[in-house]
């Protein structure tokens, strides 16, 4: 599984599917420079189940760390636009922290544009 495929899944509100697939990506590169990239992806994917699953602490817990994570890549990193990713998680935890449960309507959603970056290596 890949990074996209990690998207697709997320986007599709298979939040657990998409948590596994980044996980794979990631660890065997856990030291790497992209390790809070991935992370970050990871905590947002776990936060949206306990979302789904109606665990409040769960979702604020994931989602806060999730987007402290990301936070250093924004706005865009390997092609996924992360600053709106991490303004919808801010909007669902605001909503938590107001005393509101977000709809699922409300989730995040990943956005994926064509990476420009150079290719790493010589």
């Amino acid at each position: 599984m890949s990074l996209r495929g990690g998207v697709e899944l997320f986007n599709q509100g298979r939040y657990w599917e998409a948590h596994e697939a980044w996980e794979r990506v990631w660890i065997p590169d856990r030291h790497g420079p992209d390790r809070g990239f991935y992370k970050g992806l990871i905590q947002v994917a776990a936060g949206c189940l306990h979302h789904r699953r109606r665990n409040r602490r769960g979702a604020l817990n994931k989602w806060r760390s999730g987007v402290d994570y990301l936070r250093p890549y924004l706005p865009r990193h390997h092609g996924v636009e992360l600053a709106p990713l991490v303004e919808r998680v801010e909007a669902c935890l605001a909503a938590l922290e107001a005393g509101t449960w977000p709809s699922e309507a409300e989730l995040p959603r990943i956005e994926v544009v064509p990476d420009r970056s150079p290719p790493l290596g010589p």
